[in-house]
């Protein structure tokens, strides 16, 4: 797939560039596509905007019907989508399709907002008015989308933007922007009209600057790094467009000694191999309390060890590849870095020779809080752990960090779960549980983990402007 989606067609790019597409889980060329430029840009924003004119006056619960019609298509296609994802991302099977199928859902909750789209009747104290705070569609979107999630990610910015009566422009990750492409071949089966969803492949550092930086673009939303989601808003801010971003995480997960030792490890670890560990809201650094300190790592270490590495189309693998060459090193630089500083290697820490970006799941103690293993996003499966010795300590290094996205606690003290909810200064806080970021809830990060935020009714009014009527009927 060499071409662009515009317009509800399939269209030759102004470049004569293209990106390959690889497998991680043996670096084979599975595809390719077009290395889009700014022409490409400018074609999909034209049409972007002709077509939200039209779709915007479409009565909103209608506009959710037509847009349900996806969650269809989606079901009989899921398993070869699966299958696209599995190839291009890694993930192994269960993940992929599971994938799919939670963004199906996704499409049924969210068209399921369109009839409490609602705004608000005021009162005012200036006799014979009302105020009434009218919600209406924030116009042309643009959303990036990264490779660790890929056809869940599109959905959480395309579905609200569609049902709100915007449009989108998306620009897939060139890692795993074959998927999408498929997606686009499913929109074309349905009623969504031609020019409300525009796709165009390319690096992030070219298009989605130009996306960021388009006056006709009013919300720009951006899942990746920190440091893509502070170049989107910087160049975003030239016309002061709204900016979604969820970027990096470091997430603490906290274990007491009131808690379930087993259902600690089993969930921490779950959630660290989820996709090989990349994913933002995985546990990143661990804390333990002293007296449950042996016993936990132990356990951990016993569990990771057991974990099935390697090929993501066999039945008996637990965890599939990294992404890329480039993401396999930076791993193996911090857990070297980690252990000439110190730090002991209990399981793991070592790639994995093969033809694929393998990684060990690894477990590793004797770290400091300043080392970069502990502060820097690791994005892979490797767990850091270190000891603490009272609730206080615990959530001040679980709070001493510049990211706050996502943090985990683990005790069945119910005074402590709601201190730890209460005070530790992050997003979200998964408590005796694997995160799992539910439809109905809200995905949104503190500090240089983003702004704004994605999911339920909050996610939905990201994409919704408020027009303030003073109606006075003297």
């Amino acid at each position: 797939m060499s071409k662009q989606f515009i317009d509800g067609k399939f269209v030759e790019s102004h470049s004569n560039e293209t990106i390959e597409v690889l497998n991680p889980a043996n670096n084979k060329l599975i595809g390719e596509v077009a290395k889009g430029n700014e022409q490409d840009v400018k074609d999909a924003v034209a049409g972007a905007v002709q077509a939200q004119k039209s779709w915007a006056a479409v009565n909103r619960v209608k506009r959710a019907d037509i847009v349900l019609q996806l969650a269809a298509q989606l079901e009989q296609n899921k398993e070869e989508i699966a299958r696209i994802y599995q190839q291009e991302q890694g993930k192994v099977y269960s993940a992929a399709l599971g994938e799919v199928e939670n963004s199906i859902n996704y499409i049924k909750y969210m068209t399921g907002l369109a009839q409490s789209n609602k705004g608000e009747v005021l009162q005012n104290q200036v006799d014979h008015e009302t105020i009434m705070l009218i919600k209406k569609p924030i116009g042309v979107t643009a959303g990036i989308i990264p490779w660790n999630a890929p056809i869940f990610i599109l959905m959480r910015k395309m579905i609200p933007a569609l049902v709100t009566g915007c449009s989108i422009i998306v620009k897939p990750s060139g890692e795993t922007p074959l998927g999408t492409f498929k997606i686009a071949e499913l929109l074309q089966k349905t009623d969504i009209p031609a020019g409300l969803v525009q796709i165009i492949s390319g690096p992030g550092s070219s298009i989605g600057n130009l996306l960021a930086k388009n006056q006709q673009i009013n919300l720009i939303s951006i899942t990746g790094s920190t440091g893509a989601g502070k170049s989107v808003m910087e160049a975003a801010a030239a016309n002061v467009k709204k900016v979604n971003l969820e970027l990096g995480g470091k997430a603490p997960a906290i274990v007491t000694n009131k808690a379930d030792i087993d259902k600690a490890v089993k969930y921490i670890v779950m959630a660290r191999i989820k996709n090989s560990g990349q994913v933002c809201t995985c546990p990143e650094r661990i804390y333990v309390q002293s007296e449950v300190y042996d016993e936990f790592v132990k356990k951990v270490t016993d569990t990771m060890s057991k974990i099935v590495t390697g090929d993501p189309t066999s039945p008996n693998t637990d965890m599939g590849p990294i992404i890329n060459k480039k993401q396999l090193d930076s791993i193996e630089k911090k857990v070297q870095d980690a252990v000439a500083a110190g730090a002991k290697v209990l399981t793991g820490g070592h790639i994995i020779e093969s033809e694929g970006n393998f990684y060990e799941p690894t477990v590793i103690v004797n770290v400091d809080d300043d080392s970069q293993i502990m502060k820097d996003e690791i994005f892979g499966p490797v767990l850091p752990i270190a000891k603490f010795a009272t609730i206080d300590e615990a959530i001040d290094r679980a709070n001493d960090s510049p990211y706050g996205l996502s943090s985990y606690v683990y005790t069945d003290d119910l005074k402590e779960s709601m201190e730890f909810t209460n005070r530790l200064n992050i997003g979200e806080v998964y408590v005796n549980c694997e995160a799992e970021e539910t439809l109905t809830g809200y995905h949104a990060g503190w500090r240089q983990s983003g702004l704004g935020g994605a999911d339920g009714q909050h996610g939905f009014e990201e994409y919704l402007n408020t027009t303030v009527s003073y109606l006075r009927y003297e």
